[in-house]
């Protein structure tokens, strides 16, 4: 929920795409913003640094402007917003990628009019309703093709089915909802003919129109699902390894997470390779372990302590983990898995144990989430997590991490909003939804990133569920500026100081309906648009 204390004129921008699809690092691109009332929308917020060196022209449907993006800028999946006058935009998807973009030609629906392609390259386009987009692409003998579809990952209601074809329609490889892909696909090929091949890409159920846009991705790249360890504590080192169906050439990768990241993008390549997958992993602020093999069974189950992430791999099928750690009575423990929503395509099964091996909770096998499993525990010693694949599938692909918690009393806090605006001296409010966990005191709501502002209404009262902030900004606020921030709440929970970062995952799950789970770096951030006075 969000108020301005004075009227305002126009409305805010909106977004629905970019020509091209994605940008470039180290590279300055005339980048053409779809969407509505973008007259004057020339601020542009990224989460990569990316700057606005000339505003070209704006109409009220498009924002052509020249940008520019720090050579040091990660590949991947990344948010932009447009601010004018008149408001800030909500949050589009776009790729930071370093394959060269080119439009779909539009008429290539047919394998005669096929669009030819040099590859490598990518592909800005949108499925044809009750039909099909076909390219043409030369190969050499001994050629690798990787082909990769992002649609629903960007937000797009496309459903996209990938085939590759030989020029008398013989299919060489099909691609639907790759595990761990949010409904997109990939595959790769290796050509054993020289020749001209066809690339085919509709929607599942023919379905098409501006509203189901794509990126394909086509060169010599691995394909990658996620990192091994999948987390790393914030401040810290680790070496990762790779989980995908062709990881098998990659080397490992060094990276230290930045203290204050949310994620660590690492660009992955082929030994000799030009172009990258893309692979990111969670930066977290407890410590991270990883299984140490053999732990199939109690007597080898790898150690750890709580609270910390719990990161696995099932190499082979009917593969089973074991993890060991010490709880005493009345503590409460909660494991939640991460699969999914970390691309992996593994579904997995967790049951709690104790050191004589009965079990005393699993979690639920038609859970529409990823498995979890809690706990109070019933006296002091040691206690076993086993983490099964749920249908005891193997290999490469497959990987896990388990988020394991101690439940002390504290709280939750969410708000519906990912953006709000107001003018120069103006106020906007936000109310803040508290799920209380054995905790019924006040919480104190802060603002982040924001300079100058004045507070009201900022206690969350005692017992209450929900509490609504004002915020109020100073008259020198700059009327067109985006300006990211967090809330936060603390609280003295007992005898320790708790504080918690209002999440927007409600606020994110409406805006990208056909996206089963938004942006990690993105849950949390809201954007302040100031406006002009009327």
């Amino acid at each position: 929920m969000l108020v301005g204390c004075s009227a305002v004129f126009g409305q805010s921008p909106s977004l629905t795409h970019t020509s091209p699809g994605a940008l470039a690092p180290g590279r300055s691109v005339e980048v053409t913003f779809h969407g509505a009332n973008l007259l004057g929308a020339t601020n542009l917020w990224t989460g990569v640094g990316a700057k606005v060196v000339a505003a070209t022209a704006n109409t009220s449907g498009t924002a052509r402007l020249q940008v520019a993006l720090p050579t040091a800028a990660p590949v991947g999946l990344h948010a932009a917003r447009l601010a004018s006058a008149s408001g800030v935009s909500a949050p589009l998807l776009l790729m930071v990628d370093d394959l060269p973009s080119v439009a779909d030609a539009g008429t290539n629906t047919s394998v005669t009019n096929a669009q030819r392609l040099a590859w490598p390259v990518a592909v800005d386009g949108a499925a044809a309703a009750l039909g099909y987009k076909f390219y043409r692409v030369t190969a050499k003998a001994g050629d690798r093709l990787a082909l990769e579809v992002f649609a629903q990952r960007l937000g797009s209601k496309l459903d996209p089915v990938l085939r590759l074809l030989d020029l008398r329609g013989r299919e060489l490889a099909f691609c639907d909802d790759e595990s761990g892909l949010n409904g997109d696909c990939r595959l790769a090929h290796t050509f054993a003919a020289a020749g001209d091949y066809l690339i085919e890409v509709r929607d599942i159920n023919y379905a098409g129109g501006s509203d189901y846009r794509f990126r394909l991705r086509l060169g010599d790249f691995p394909l990658v699902s996620l990192p091994f360890p999948a987390a790393v504590r914030a401040g810290q080192s680790a070496t990762f390894s790779f989980v995908g169906p062709q990881v098998d050439q990659l080397k490992p990768i060094a990276a230290t997470a930045p203290a204050e990241a949310m994620h660590l993008p690492l660009a992955v390549k082929f030994p000799g390779g030009k172009h990258a997958a893309f692979a990111a992993a969670l930066v977290t602020d407890t410590p991270e372990f990883s299984e140490a093999e053999p732990n199939e069974n109690a007597e080898t189950a790898t150690r750890f302590a709580l609270p910390a992430g719990l990161n696995g791999r099932f190499l082979k099928p009917k593969d089973r983990d074991f993890w060991k750690f010490e709880a005493k009575q009345g503590q409460r423990v909660l494991f939640t898995a991460q699969t999914r929503s970390l691309g992996s395509a593994s579904e997995v099964m967790l049951q709690l144990r104790d050191a004589k091996g009965t079990a005393i909770a699993s979690s639920a096998v038609n859970e529409a989430n990823e498995g979890a499993v809690t706990n109070t525990i019933p006296a002091d010693g040691t206690y076993f997590l086993v983490v099964d694949e749920l249908i005891r599938r193997g290999g490469p692909q497959h990987a896990y991490r388990v988020e394991a918690e101690l439940l002390a009393p504290g709280f939750a806090l969410e708000a519906e909003v990912e953006k709000v605006e107001a003018v120069p001296g103006g106020s906007f409010t936000v109310k803040v939804t508290a799920t209380r966990r054995d905790f019924t005191g006040p919480i104190t709501l802060a603002v982040v990133g924001l300079d100058g502002v004045t507070l009201a209404d900022e206690v969350i009262k005692e017992k209450a569920t929900n509490g609504t902030l004002k915020v109020t900004l100073p008259e020198t606020a700059t009327p067109g500026s985006v300006t990211p921030f967090r809330i936060v709440g603390k609280a003295k929970v007992g005898e320790r100081e708790t504080q918690a970062i209002v999440r927007t995952a409600p606020a994110l799950k409406k805006l990208f309906p056909n996206l089963a789970l938004p942006p990690r770096e993105l849950d949390g951030l809201i954007a302040l648009g100031v406006k002009a006075k009327p």
